[in-house]
């Protein structure tokens, strides 16, 4: 049986109790909401900039090197200058983002509601854009060599 079937009989008071029955979490969470994942990529498949990055539980499109937008369970998340209120954007589904329980200054997310279709998501991902490519982009990192770094004249 699939663990799919597993969890439905589970939750239908069918089959094995919670502490025998074995489900992978990845079929109860879900990480990101794929449909405003889809239109943020189709929104910035115009530019050879931008990255992809599985970040804070979600992903994270990097342009230039910077944060540009994300997607955070059924959140769009953009970033936008530090400086810039949620009531600055006119609109109900915005609020600070707060994943570290705290908001973080220029990170906003917009609800399910605000980005149900592209042209919200277009209009959004144009104000993150703006942000992104105002800030110098950053150099790509060096990937770390394996091994331990001994200081000069250590053995």
């Amino acid at each position: 049986m699939s663990a799919v079937a597993d969890l439905h009989d589970l939750l239908d008071g069918r089959g094995p109790s919670l502490q025998t029955c074995v489900i992978p979490v990845e079929v109860i969470t879900m990480a990101y909401n794929d449909a405003i994942a889809a239109r943020m990529r189709q929104a910035l498949s115009g530019r050879t900039d931008v990255v992809e990055k599985a970040m804070f539980g979600g992903v994270a499109f990097m342009v230039g090197g910077n944060m540009c937008c994300g997607v955070n369970r059924n959140d769009l998340i953009i970033r936008l200058d530090g400086h810039t209120a949620a009531e600055d954007l006119g609109s109900p589904h915005v609020r600070a983002w707060d994943f570290m329980k705290r908001p973080m200054p220029g990170m906003f997310a917009v609800d399910g509601a605000g980005c149900a279709n592209q042209k919200s998501v277009d209009g959004w991902i144009r104000l993150a854009l703006q942000h992104a490519l105002s800030l110098p982009p950053k150099k790509a990192r060096a990937a770390k060599k394996p091994g331990r770094m001994l200081k000069k004249g250590r053995r």
